[in-house]
């Protein structure tokens, strides 16, 4: 009776399943795959020659399988590369893509040397990709992340451990379509000795936004695993963006900046709706596509 396989034979077989299904890379997705499945702390390539135990073989067939029927390998593994490190994900949080980066790259080149400590808010940070990159990126910052949802908070705790980010982090629930949510913060702030003031020098989002009726057009590894309430901005996509720029005043510091994702197609709206509320549109990031993705406001 075989009890242990070759990785090379493995990993022939693997892709041949996988593109036999049409899945996309078919290679980096066996790799990564049966790296995961036989605990091999780097990724496992076709040169190597690499005994794996029967218990592993199974554990990589069921992640085939499971890739087969449209499961992304970062819902499979549990976690996803955002910036310069790995971040837990659920099913509850949104599964961390290089477009939210544009955030990132732009914050770090103008704030990474400030000698003033800079308080952060990360509205809706789900995994916390985007904060927790911000103040490893930034030394001298706190962050306080928010999320209406419980589940990515635990998330979010776990991977500011994970990278030893917690004495920089408050965290809390908080649902930005109720009337109390800027003061909410506000009393956080007044009772954390994170926070030196109830503003924020930076505020970042990535609000659901994409139109209600377009959500079944979405891709079947968006739609079917990232959670819809991450997605779905209303009719018109722009339906977050209402309810925090109401409010959002409230909490920006004087000279403070904010950075929002947007769906590529809702500048024109966006800017109505900024010019609503009395924001200054400062600039338009593209993302690594051209597209527009991210808006600098003040």
């Amino acid at each position: 009776m075989v009890d242990f396989f070759n990785s090379k034979e493995l990993l022939i077989d693997g892709i041949g399943k996988l593109k036999s299904s049409k899945i996309p890379s078919p290679e980096i997705d066996a790799r990564i795959l049966l790296s995961y499945a036989s605990n091999f702390h780097n990724t496992i390539y076709m040169h190597n020659n690499i005994s794996i135990s029967k218990k592993d073989k199974n554990k990589f067939y069921c992640f085939l399988d499971q890739r087969i029927h449209g499961k992304p390998v970062s819902r499979i593994l549990g976690s996803r590369n955002f910036w310069k490190n790995n971040f837990l994900i659920n099913k509850y949080t949104l599964d961390p893509r290089p477009d939210s980066e544009v955030i990132i790259d732009v914050l770090t080149k103008t704030c990474r040397n400030n000698s003033n400590h800079l308080q952060v808010l990360d509205l809706g940070s789900g995994s916390g990709c985007i904060g927790l990159s911000l103040i490893d990126e930034i030394k001298n910052a706190s962050l306080l992340s928010v999320d209406v949802c419980k589940q990515s908070l635990e998330i979010l705790d776990k991977n500011a451990k994970k990278l030893d980010l917690s004495k920089k982090l408050q965290f809390a629930k908080i649902n930005w379509f109720e009337n109390t949510w800027s003061q909410n913060i506000k009393i956080i702030t007044q009772n954390d000795k994170l926070f030196s003031k109830n503003k924020f020098d930076i505020i970042v989002c990535n609000p659901p936004y994409i139109k209600s009726s377009d959500i079944e057009k979405l891709q079947a590894e968006v739609k079917n695993y990232d959670p819809l309430v991450s997605l779905d901005g209303g009719i018109d996509g722009c339906d977050s963006y209402r309810a925090i720029f109401k409010d959002l005043r409230e909490l920006v510091a004087e000279d403070g900046v904010c950075f929002f994702e947007i769906g590529y197609d809702l500048l024109d709206n966006i800017k109505i709706i900024l010019k609503e509320f009395n924001f200054n549109l400062i600039r338009v990031h593209k993302d690594y596509y051209g597209h527009n993705r991210v808006i600098e406001i003040n």
